[in-house]
């Protein structure tokens, strides 16, 4: 089914309407399953589970947080980008650095698996045909 993208009054504003959509999109069809299909974090779930707060790291680097300290000021006050990417609210620094503290040299070779697995997946490198044009990037 294909998505539709249509404006409608809500109680919230951002600032990232087209994070917004690709947001929507990427958690929807779980783009980003063969990441962390693989990693195993020791963390308890209280309200947040670990993949989420995944997601979130990365919807922070998308929206420019050059830090985890900006997280709790650019990100998470931000209800409609959440809304958008399937949660009410994004975690707040604390909870992402704590999740980043539990990485272990074992949990960053199963990321870079996953990772693999993803750009194996949705790259067009592997399946260019070399012999026909050059691959431009």
């Amino acid at each position: 089914m294909p998505t539709i993208v249509s404006l409608t009054d809500v109680p919230h504003e951002t600032s990232f309407a087209p994070l917004g959509v690709l947001g929507y999109c990427l958690t929807r069809t779980q783009f980003f399953a063969p990441v962390w299909a693989d990693v195993e974090l020791p963390l308890k779930t209280v309200d947040r589970s670990p993949v989420s707060k995944m997601l979130d790291l990365v919807a922070s680097v998308l929206t420019g947080c050059r830090a985890i300290s900006q997280v709790n000021t650019r990100l998470r006050p931000d209800v409609a980008l959440a809304y958008a990417w399937g949660r009410d609210r994004f975690a707040d620094q604390s909870n992402l650095a704590r999740t980043l503290d539990t990485f272990t040299t074992v949990q960053v070779a199963q990321l870079r698996l996953g990772s693999e697995a993803l750009f194996r997946r949705e790259g067009h490198v592997l399946r260019h045909d070399f012999d026909k044009e050059w691959l431009w990037l």
